[in-house]
């Protein structure tokens, strides 16, 4: 599904996840993890993510003009470009730090509008930036983890 109308000069890109992470497991286990059969059917699922005609524009720049984008299950999305393509914009829409001048945006059919981003954070919609100060002294799994705390049923001193 590639966006239409990309005026803002970027590119996308689809991958099926399990068929990537099976090509490095012996033939045996690569049938549990994923077959062309799961793809199709991923295929003909509807989105869990749409973008439906986005726009969105910063006084007289445009930054993002008649996006449309869908996800599916198992699908890993890349949005590729030059500076000031509107990778950022785009991603800010999704995640709700942006609101869209024009289109919509479905999560799983619903569409979301003044949806706070810690509520959408909650639905496991959510952005990083390219920050890269680290917790020193952990381990990137450790880093990567510490964005999951939100999810965490137990108080701090339950988690040790």
């Amino acid at each position: 599904m590639p966006i239409s109308n990309h005026a803002f000069g970027a590119v996308e890109a689809s991958v099926y996840a399990p068929e990537i992470f099976a090509q490095g497991l012996p033939p045996a286990q690569r049938q549990a993890h994923g077959d062309r059969s799961r793809q199709a059917a991923a295929e003909d699922a509807a989105p869990l993510l749409a973008l439906e005609g986005i726009g969105l524009s910063f006084g007289g720049v445009v930054a993002l003009a008649d996006v449309d984008l869908s996800v599916r299950s198992g699908e890993i999305r890349a949005i590729i470009g030059p500076n000031g393509a509107g990778k950022s914009s785009l991603i800010n829409v999704i995640s709700g730090v942006y609101r869209p001048d024009r289109g919509h945006v479905r999560l799983d059919g619903a569409r979301y509008a003044q949806v706070p981003t810690q509520r959408l954070a909650h639905l496991g919609v959510a952005r990083t930036f390219q920050n890269l100060a680290l917790f020193k002294g952990l381990s990137v799994l450790d880093n990567v983890a510490s964005g999951l705390a939100y999810r965490t049923r137990s108080n701090f001193a339950g988690q040790i």
